[in-house]
């Protein structure tokens, strides 16, 4: 087998790329750019687990430097060689954007629970709004009742107040 590595900056400690994963994913690439090869292919071999025979098997093994001719899944060098594809793939990924299909159904799946715990915490608050609407201590209620209370103690103070201090209307009152 033929193939060099070299290491990629940017990923975390560097990591040795083997030019092998590049070539085959720079043919795949412009097969798909000249349209010649449609990207849902790749996108179910790969779901596939890597099967060694058709198409991309065959441009995998040119690639990979791998014998002509049919390899099946229990073949070391086709496992070793697709072990190595994973793991730079792996490696590879997160500099493209690209999450493996299992982190996106990890997230995808936390993303739904956190949805169902917002929508019933949503609701929870909606009941607790309305219990306190019904025992006449909403928001609004108490409000309104605070305000009351302001304006009786105004109103009893003003009347305090002129009890207290002789009507400016009738300073005559007063001197006499």
């Amino acid at each position: 087998m033929t193939g060099g590595s070299f290491t990629v900056t940017g990923m975390t400690g560097g990591t040795d790329v083997d030019s092998r994963f590049l070539k085959f994913w720079g043919k795949c690439l412009l097969q798909v750019a000249e349209g010649s090869r449609p990207l849902e292919e790749l996108n179910r071999w790969m779901q596939s687990g890597l099967a060694p025979s058709g198409d991309l098997a065959s441009l995998w093994r040119q690639c990979y430097g791998l014998p002509d001719g049919t390899a099946n899944k229990h073949d070391a060098l086709w496992r070793k060689t697709t072990a190595d594809f994973r793991a730079m793939l792996e490696a590879y990924a997160p500099l493209w954007g690209w999450i493996p299909a299992d982190r996106y159904d990890q997230l995808k799946r936390k993303t739904e629970r956190l949805e169902t715990t917002v929508a019933e915490q949503a609701r929870l608050i909606k009941q607790l709004e309305a219990l306190l609407e019904n025992r006449n201590m909403g928001n609004m209620s108490m409000v309104t009742r605070f305000q009351n209370v302001i304006e009786d103690q105004n109103q009893a103070f003003e009347k305090l107040m002129q009890s207290l201090v002789p009507s400016a209307e009738n300073p005559d009152e007063t001197d006499a």
